[in-house]
């Protein structure tokens, strides 16, 4: 059967049609395959949630006053207490303290009597010394007077030895040694002196501090009477309460904390670069009881994070309740976005790449350019870019494969940029 050229024409432009569609197909096989996006203006819209446990903004705090042991215990830990209300009772060791404020008495006794004789020792050795007269011993009594006799001997003796020694009948030694013999004994008694200053200015100082003793010890015993029982020092919740019957606990020990008033503080943890909460913004505070609102009053940054303490003010919520805290916030300003996933990152910065359109051998293609850009804020889906865009060409959004500069790809949506 012959073929016409009609027919043949037919065959001949279907194989063609065919080889062109096997070759597009081969030509893109390898081709990686891109979804195209567009930067666009707009603000970005920032969360993150975090979570923190509810406290008492405002505690009174029972501490023990002394060493002891717990009586009977009145109240559980949540009751809610009235100011004056019996909380517990407490028992305080008596007669140690009694028999601690008798040995401070008895010390402070032996020390008066101490500084006492060493001024009557340090006056009789400066009169004295201040003396030079032969008739000191006989206007001194006491030790003034025994140390007056033994300079007025020591003076004697060497203007004895001087005239001796005038007269040829003593060595000039002799007279050197009188002589010495007198400044050593007026030196040792002038050092003498001066310790005994140094010593009354210590032991004034010491009996200070025993008199000090001696009344917090007089004290303590009229605290230990008035704290036998320990009442509630204000209107409140018990949050804390370390006491139980015959336990013992010690001085300054934490006994019970009650909370006050409906201010709660909830603290929490947020990311280091997180730099949209701040002082004074607004939060939500949601668990499977209660949707509440708090007030930020603080922000610390720390090492791995930020610190938030949240203001709330409600009658409903306890201490110690858990709370999902969700911190939103959308930007005043408006800023060029990409979406976070467009962009790229390499030991030279931040890119993009931009889809351009080129024609081929096999007709309108599609290919890459690199685009080094500078970022700014992000959230948990667009990135600002402040540097390096200035467009609103497509750039790749989504890719099956690695890319590079100057590579062809297919693009999956290019009616959204370009026209067919």
């Amino acid at each position: 059967m012959k073929l016409n050229k009609k027919n043949t024409g037919a065959i001949i432009f279907a194989f063609l049609v065919l080889l062109l569609f096997f070759s597009r197909t081969i030509y893109t096989y390898n081709m990686p395959q891109v979804t195209g996006t567009r930067p666009r203006q707009g603000s970005l819209s920032q969360l993150e949630i975090a979570r923190g446990i509810a406290r008492w903004a405002e505690t009174e705090s029972i501490y023990a006053i002394a060493t002891g042991t717990v009586g009977r215990v009145f109240v559980n830990e949540g009751d809610w207490v009235e100011e004056g209300q019996i909380l517990f009772e407490t028992d305080f060791d008596m007669a140690a303290a009694e028999r601690r404020y008798l040995e401070i008495i008895n010390n402070i006794e032996r020390l008066e009597f101490d500084i006492q004789s060493s001024r009557n020792r340090l006056s009789g050795i400066l009169a004295a010394l201040a003396d030079n007269s032969d008739t000191a011993a006989a206007s001194l009594s006491g030790q003034g007077g025994i140390i007056s006799l033994e300079i007025n001997r020591a003076r004697q003796t060497l203007r004895n030895t001087e005239i001796a020694y005038e007269l040829g009948s003593v060595s000039r030694n002799d007279f050197i040694n009188a002589e010495l013999n007198l400044q050593s004994l007026l030196y040792r008694y002038q050092a003498e002196a001066e310790d005994l200053e140094h010593s009354l200015r210590l032991k004034q100082l010491d009996l200070l501090n025993l008199r000090l003793s001696r009344d917090a010890a007089r004290d303590a015993l009229g605290k230990y009477m008035e704290n036998g029982v320990v009442l509630a020092p204000v209107d409140g919740i018990i949050t804390n309460l370390n006491v139980e019957r015959g336990k013992l606990f010690h001085e300054n020990a934490l006994m019970a904390s009650i909370g006050l008033g409906n201010e709660f503080i909830i603290e929490c943890m947020i990311s280091l670069d997180n730099n949209f909460v701040i002082t004074g913004d607004i939060c939500e505070l949601r668990n499977t009881s209660h949707t509440l609102r708090g007030t930020v009053w603080r922000v610390r940054p720390l090492e791995h994070g930020k610190s938030v303490s949240i203001s709330v003010i409600s009658g409903d919520i306890t201490d110690g309740e858990t709370f999902d805290i969700v911190f939103e916030k959308t930007s005043a300003a408006s800023f060029l976005l990409v979406p976070s996933a467009a962009i790229f990152q390499d030991n030279d910065g931040y890119y993009l790449y931009q889809i351009k359109r080129r024609r081929g051998i096999m007709g309108e293609e599609y290919f890459l350019e690199r685009i080094n850009i500078y970022i700014g804020e992000s959230d948990h889906q667009n990135t600002s870019v402040v540097r390096g865009l200035t467009f609103f060409d497509p750039i790749v959004l989504l890719s099956d494969k690695a890319l590079y500069s100057g590579m062809t790809v297919t693009l999956r949506n290019p009616e959204d940029f370009f026209e067919n």
